[in-house]
């Protein structure tokens, strides 16, 4: 197989690169990435070489792990030598080390340093296409060198947080989320992804699990530790920009809904679903709303509030959302605050941006410093949203929620008054 494009990068930014690769590929353009495109058994030094020989275009991930690697700098190196375009794509505010110093210093590179990350790997499509003729969309034009512009893009105008948004339930019971960097698969590799878990769930299953919105049998008052996980490396889903869709309004009806009832959720803990449209579960009230199918339902829980507190060493963080669900970060980017990239326990990554937002696969949602000093921040996750179904025979409430997480209710008798 032919290739178009190589990717340099750090192994400490797969993730980006990852997403980089997803990205090109979704336009047509053949990239050479390792260690995937390099043939079990074979020399990898001697892989690379035959491939940078191979190739017209190299995507340089730089960042500060990239300054450090043993390898990124002779690859570019071996790039330049064979009059391979080189084009830094740069997700970090570096300047570069000593030993790339001399290939790209002077060049002006294509910075993907705020959010979102899909405006900039789109513009990095539009540069590669003018790089090589006979991919899609790219014009009869053909460099060599290290590329360059004649001078930077504008910087974007600064825009405030966005609000938490409440993502849009999966369509079916099937769905999971990486979630899912989601844009295309491209953010849920990233972002680089990344984001919350909702306990009790299926971590493995779920790209991004805040815990599950129930709390436990004895209900308690928002514990001050942390939430949501992230998800893994999301191929093919189009984070950040999931489809949102508005909390539905109460359904308040005029008979009797076969919904209306006592149930036992599947965290033992006892949920009521009223006529008026509200649902009950311990300390926390919710909303429910009948779907266009017969016996489909939606049930929308208050948005997930992880209170979070960073270790003095700044690696870690630990803590718990409302529901009394306790999760866990270590760090995989960045070095004070929360500002960085964390993996939660399920393997997603979660991306914290200066901005006050964050993403984890296909889910976005705001942070703030409660206590910054003292390491403590929150983070609000978007409204966790249950698609349910009602049995034939009345008796059980089972499906997912956009998280992926399986849900389910079965009811019990006798029922307080509704």
């Amino acid at each position: 197989m032919s290739y178009d494009v190589f990717i340099s990068y750090a192994s400490n930014d797969k993730i980006a690169a990852d997403a980089v690769c997803a990205r090109l590929e979704a336009a047509g353009i053949r990239c050479w990435i390792a260690p995937r495109d390099i043939v079990p058994g074979r020399s990898y030094g001697e892989a690379i070489i035959e491939a940078i020989h191979g190739l017209k275009v190299m995507v340089l991930v730089f960042s500060s792990h990239a300054n450090l690697s043993a390898h990124v700098p002779k690859e570019v190196e071996r790039a330049v030598s064979s009059g391979v375009s080189i084009i830094p794509f740069r997700i970090e505010d570096v300047a570069p080390g000593m030993s790339l110093d001399f290939f790209i210093s002077s060049v002006h590179w294509l910075d993907a340093m705020t959010p979102p990350l899909e405006k900039h790997l789109d513009a990095l499509v539009d540069t590669v296409r003018k790089l090589l003729p006979g991919v899609p969309g790219a014009p009869a034009l053909q460099t060599s060198g290290v590329w360059q512009r004649s001078a930077p893009p504008a910087p974007p105008a600064a825009q405030a947080p966005p609000a938490p948004k409440v993502a849009a339930a999966p369509a079916s019971s099937s769905k999971t989320i990486w979630i899912g960097v989601a844009a295309v698969a491209v953010l849920a590799v990233i972002v680089l992804a990344a984001i919350m878990m909702r306990g009790g769930g299926n971590s493995q299953n779920a790209a991004v699990q805040p815990g599950p919105t129930i709390p436990p049998s004895t209900p308690s008052t928002p514990t001050n530790s942390n939430p949501p996980s992230n998800s893994n490396d999301a191929n093919n889903s189009n984070p950040i920009e999931n489809a949102v869709a508005a909390t539905p309004t109460p359904a308040v009806v005029s008979s009797l809904d076969p919904i209306v009832g006592c149930y036992q959720w599947f965290n033992n803990a006892p949920v009521t679903i009223r006529r008026d449209g509200t649902v009950i579960g311990g300390p926390f009230t919710a909303q429910w709303h009948a779907g266009g199918t017969t016996r489909a339902y939606t049930i929308t829980w208050p948005p997930a509030t992880d209170t979070v507190t960073i270790s003095p060493d700044q690696r870690s963080l630990n803590g718990a959302n409302q529901y009394g669900y306790p999760t866990s970060g270590t760090r995989k980017a960045g070095s004070v605050g929360l500002v960085g990239v964390w993996r939660w326990p399920n393997g997603v990554p979660v991306t914290v941006f200066p901005d006050g937002t964050f993403t984890a696969a296909s889910f976005r949602g705001t942070w703030q410093g409660t206590d910054p000093s003292r390491g403590i921040y929150t983070l609000t996750w978007p409204s966790p949203v249950d698609n349910l179904k009602l049995t034939a025979d009345g008796s059980r409430l089972a499906g997912v929620d956009q998280y992926g997480i399986v849900i389910s209710g079965v009811r019990t008798q006798p029922c307080a008054e509704n």
